[in-house]
């Protein structure tokens, strides 16, 4: 008797259980500027004549929000006739087989930091054993307040160039651009147990009447 007259509720309770508000609450975009000016230091390791992998590091005084730190992975291929080359972070971009996926990251000495992926062009010239180059960096996450961060950064380099296999190049890198954050609010889940609440005193309440009846 009982389960027949629960079921005459399940409809109500459905309509009331539709009436809470859903747990996928839309987020807020948040827009972070970012500029920085980096002291770089860039060692190379040779793959193939033309082909090198590449190793960045370097920090700021200047990096917003903290960011003072920058390293990173990648790997160029140079036209030794005209100067003139590009980096990226994935390997296979260069038709490399066995070689781990490169990144470039910023962090500091908290918990928050950004990464992304990164392609670079650039020119060597050997006149004046200067290296120019320019690119942008596909940011694709972080930590902290940058948990879930996407945005384009673009920056310029330039360092000396040595002609001496092994010596470690410093140089200067500044970044600008911007990153966007969607920060979701917890769900609220306070109206459930009102709900249900709700539906066990309706249901109390209708098997006192028939049990009085």
């Amino acid at each position: 008797m009982f389960k027949s007259t629960a079921l005459r509720y399940v409809p109500f309770a459905l309509t009331l259980i539709g009436l809470v508000p859903s747990t996928a609450v839309a987020g807020t975009l948040t827009t972070y500027p970012f500029n920085a000016t980096y002291d770089v230091v860039v060692t190379a390791k040779e793959i193939t004549p033309d082909i090198e992998q590449t190793f960045i590091s370097g920090t700021s005084t200047d990096a917003a929000y903290g960011l003072t730190k920058v390293n990173g992975l990648a790997y160029s291929q140079t036209n030794f006739t005209s100067g003139i080359f590009s980096s990226n972070t994935d390997p296979n971009t260069f038709g490399l087989q066995g070689y781990p996926l490169g990144y470039i990251a910023f962090s500091g000495n908290g918990n928050d930091s950004l990464s992304g992926n990164q392609i670079t062009s650039g020119l060597i010239d050997f006149s004046t054993l200067k290296v120019t180059s320019s690119g942008t960096v596909t940011l694709s996450g972080g930590s902290g307040q940058f948990g879930n961060a996407t945005g384009i950064l673009t920056f310029s380099q330039v360092q000396p160039l040595s002609l001496q296999p092994g010596v470690v190049l410093k140089g200067e890198a500044k970044v600008n651009g911007s990153l966007q954050v969607v920060s979701v609010p917890e769900p609220k889940t306070d109206a459930i147990p009102l709900v249900i609440g709700m539906i066990a005193a309706i249901m109390k309440t209708s098997f006192t009447s028939k049990r009085n009846n």
